[in-house]
């Protein structure tokens, strides 16, 4: 069912265990075998368990994430969920990168402020995301290009690839600002750290 894959989803306490076929590209719909994990939703959250190991004690384990299942034959071998909110902001291959992530990062750069917008390359190339880190210099001598730089390598610690490798399906770029071009909330005035544009 998966042979032609555009997505994948999963956890590090279960691993990935559902995929996206073409079908589901314009949705958060993901296919799971229903022999090697039990998907389970309790007041809208995502609880998994892992039945490969079968002779160990099964361990049911919470996302974190929101979703539903979506209506399929009983007896179909696979089923499918659909996923309303998740900490994690992208999935590519086994790497995922959390918003907790994007946080713990962002503090060991040298800047007065962030944001980040979570976008596709264009409505028809859904398959390449782009991360756009924009961001208010501190009062330091440190060029844009080291500082980017400082970033990137922070944030290759969540990717076994690297990140140059993985240019077809990730992108990312800098966007140096002033403190009054930071995109804030219209009705709050709050600022928004982390806006994804690709829902």
């Amino acid at each position: 069912h998966c042979s032609i894959y555009i997505g994948f989803y999963g956890s590090a306490e279960t691993g990935v265990y559902a995929c996206q076929s073409p079908k589901y590209s314009s949705t958060k719909i993901y296919l799971y075998p229903k022999e090697l994990v039990q998907i389970e939703i309790v007041n809208s959250k995502i609880i998994v368990t892992n039945l490969i190991r079968k002779r160990n004690q099964l361990i049911r384990f919470n996302s974190g994430d929101l979703g539903r299942i979506v209506s399929r034959n009983e007896n179909s071998k696979y089923g499918l969920i659909e996923v309303f909110c998740s900490e994690r902001l992208i999935l590519i291959g086994d790497d995922d990168l959390s918003k907790s992530d994007i946080e713990e990062t962002m503090k060991q750069i040298d800047v007065t402020e962030w944001q980040l917008i979570i976008d596709y390359v264009s409505p028809r190339k859904t398959n390449q995301i782009v991360l756009l880190f924009r961001y208010v210099k501190s009062d330091t001598n440190m060029s844009n290009e080291t500082l980017e730089n400082i970033l990137k390598s922070y944030l290759q610690k969540f990717f076994a690839n690297q990140l140059t490798n993985l240019s077809e399906e990730l992108t990312l770029q800098f966007e140096p600002i002033e403190f009054d071009q930071l995109i804030r909330n219209k009705t709050s005035n709050k600022l928004l750290k982390i806006i994804d544009r690709r829902f």
